[in-house]
């Protein structure tokens, strides 16, 4: 979907009702209010660890559903487990996660991160999907958005997107192929609020890249401006949202986009909790239950 980079760039009046994620609970749920992340900036080099995580190299064969453990074309560290910062060459700064079970071995899932607005990832990261991905051995990558936070004085690791950093998250989830084991049919995008406006526009128009969209606290129609209903997937991607009744951004759209998904042959999943902008991590597990046994074409 190459041709996002040439696409107008603009702000939804509605991103001003759906601050993104913030971690009120950080075991539990992410919901409006901005936390400009709580992690350390990523803005420095290329792979400098952050919480002291263990890196395994091991050259051994790889099993079937993986994508090979040598890996020569890794432009960071290949097979590095724990939370680590990384910076694209031109590109974006972002984290990424391995559990210390990662196997270099064996194809593990992948889930991209889109953060919500004025956060960075990492806390959309630590406290919605490191355990998950603790329990269930997959690789996290946590990109973030070019722009700068609304405040950077209140969120000075905050950032926001832009649609020129999309082609960068495409880059992105085959350079994270390059570094781990993978299972490269099996990569699941997450967004909420900003992160699920530019999410769907990544996941409508780069639908063969991922095995399902895990969507909430926004909608499509960033996308459908943008030129990317659901009708132009190429694939009929599966799709987990999250959207609470009170959240601002509101149910209708959701709903619709329920109903277009699933005549573009998608299964589209929609949970309606009585909650405002915020979701929590029996919620994300939910998705990644709902999602976890697609593939891509």
């Amino acid at each position: 979907m190459r041709s996002l980079g040439l696409l107008a760039c603009f702000i939804l009046t509605a991103f001003a009702a759906c601050s993104g994620s913030s971690s009120d609970d950080s075991s539990s749920a992410t919901q409006s209010g901005s936390d400009g992340g709580s992690s350390s900036s990523s803005d420095g080099g290329s792979s400098s660890k952050t919480d002291g995580g263990s890196t395994a190299t091991k050259d051994g064969g790889s099993t079937s559903g993986g994508n090979g453990s040598s890996k020569p074309n890794c432009k960071y560290v290949a097979h590095q487990t724990g939370l680590n910062e990384h910076q694209q060459v031109g590109g974006l700064a972002f984290h990424t996660y391995a559990p210390a079970s990662y196997d270099p071995n064996v194809g593990h899932r992948v889930v991209v991160i889109m953060h919500g607005q004025d956060s960075d990832g990492t806390p959309e990261l630590t406290s919605l999907w490191q355990s998950i991905a603790d329990s269930e051995e997959l690789v996290l990558v946590a990109p973030k958005g070019s722009q700068p936070a609304t405040d950077p004085m209140t969120y000075p690791n905050g950032a926001n997107w832009s649609v020129d950093d999309l082609n960068h998250v495409q880059d992105l989830v085959s350079e994270i192929d390059d570094c781990y084991d993978v299972d490269v049919k099996r990569h699941i995008l997450w967004g909420f609020s900003e992160g699920c406006f530019y999410g769907y526009l990544l996941g409508i128009g780069a639908a063969t890249q991922f095995s399902g969209l895990a969507m909430g606290g926004a909608n499509t129609s960033f996308a459908r401006e943008n030129g990317y209903p659901p009708s132009a997937e190429t694939w009929p991607i599966p799709v987990s949202h999250v959207q609470g009744t009170t959240d601002p951004n509101g149910t209708a759209q959701p709903e619709q986009d329920k109903l277009d998904f699933q005549a573009a042959g998608s299964v589209f999943t929609l949970y309606e909790p009585s909650q405002g902008h915020t979701i929590t991590q029996a919620q994300v597990m939910q998705q990644y239950e709902d999602l976890k046994d697609s593939s891509s074409p």
